[in-house]
Order: structure tokens, then sequence, then C-alpha cells
């Protein structure tokens, strides 16, 4: 059920309105979606997911949503991802998370990318898998934009190493990681958060290339 908690520790969605925006050939809005994991088993235990404006990179909309795995949660991960193994006992299936998901991004359908945005390109495709859905008519599509990739490639232009998780790397583009790493909901956040970043300098690179030198 959706709640009024914007931390992620039950479950929550917000549906604001959005405001114009016209970028000609482009959706202003995207989604970054983001998924915790039981261990061994890859199961997923919570779905995160946040709407971003990109041209103002705000934030305007949060989604979190635990999933019984009906198997138990391992310590390790119930430490690492701050989920309480009771939360979990309590949250529905992975069907209705999904259905959950669906409803709360319908509403941005008109102005959002269908795409969304992941850290390290496997989140997306993972979620469809687990759900046995067909890959033309996914709500994600076939392809993600592989924020870690890009972070990747921008750290090979600028002669740096690339190794790190999200929150390391967020730090070479002066960024501090905001909330609690390995919630799904705050993954979601900052990797809009670094997509955001890396526009920026890619933009401050056009300009170099379009100013006219004396």
């Amino acid at each position: 059920s959706a709640g009024s908690n914007p931390l992620g520790r039950t479950n929550f969605a917000s549906t604001p309105k959005l405001e114009p925006v016209d970028i000609p050939g482009m959706k202003p809005y995207c989604i970054a979606l983001d998924l915790e994991f039981n261990q061994p088993s890859q199961t997923i235990v919570q779905i995160g997911a946040v709407l971003g404006h990109l041209p103002s990179g705000v934030v305007h909309a949060r989604f979190s949503c635990f999933i019984n795995p009906q198997e138990p949660l391992a310590p390790h991960i119930a430490t690492l991802c701050g989920i309480a193994p009771q939360a979990l006992e309590i949250a529905g299936s992975l069907s209705e998370a999904f259905e959950q998901l669906k409803a709360w991004r319908q509403p941005f359908v008109p102005d959002v990318q269908r795409n969304p945005l992941t850290w390290g390109g496997s989140d997306s495709e993972a979620l469809r898998q687990a759900l046995s859905l067909d890959a033309e008519n996914y709500l994600f599509g076939r392809r993600c934009n592989d924020v870690k990739t890009l972070y990747t490639a921008w750290c090979h232009a600028q002669g740096r190493a690339s190794q790190g998780g999200l929150a390391t790397s967020m730090k070479k583009l002066g960024l501090v990681f905001e909330g609690r790493k390995h919630d799904a909901l705050y993954d979601a956040a900052n990797t809009f958060r670094m997509y955001c970043a890396l526009l920026k300098t890619f933009e401050r690179e056009k300009s170099k290339i379009l100013t006219p030198t004396v």
C-alpha cells in the first residue's frame, strides 16, 4: 500500500503534477530504477524508482516497494540494505509490486522517457526476467541508460581510474551520496543525480568546442 514515507522504509509512492517543459525532440523526464536482491538466490526484495526532471536535476516523485521473497532473508543482506525481515513477511509478491510500479508511472507516460536509468545496466532486465515478461511489451523496453558505463567512459576521457561503487564514483564528480547506501530508493535517486552531473560535464565540454578561439 502507498504511504507517506519518502525514506523507503515502507512501501511509498508519490505522484505530483508535472510542470510544463518544452525541449524539442526530447522528453524531459526519466525514471531511475534500482533493485535489491536476497542472496544467494538473487531474488528481488525491493524495487526503488524516482522520476527525475532532466533540465533542472530535480526529483519529482519517488517509489519504493518491498517484496516477499518466500524465503528467509540472508542476515548480511538485512544488515547491508537495512531491511527488517518482518517487513518482507508482510509484503506482497513481485507481480503485485510491479503492478504498483506501473500504476505509479502511468500518469507520467506522456512526458517520460521509456528506457530507465540504472547503475550497472542489469536491474531493468533482471526485473523483466523475474516476471517472465516479453521484451517487446515490457514497461521499460529492451534497453536502459546505464549510468555506470557512461561514468566509465567519462573517467577514461579524463584519464582517471573508474573502479568503485556508486557512492565512491559520485565523489569524483563532486557529489556526496544522499541517504542510505544499498536502499533501492536512495540508490535510484543518487543514480539520477549522477546522470545529471555527467550531463553537465558534457554540456561544459560542448561549450568549449563551440566557443570560437581568438
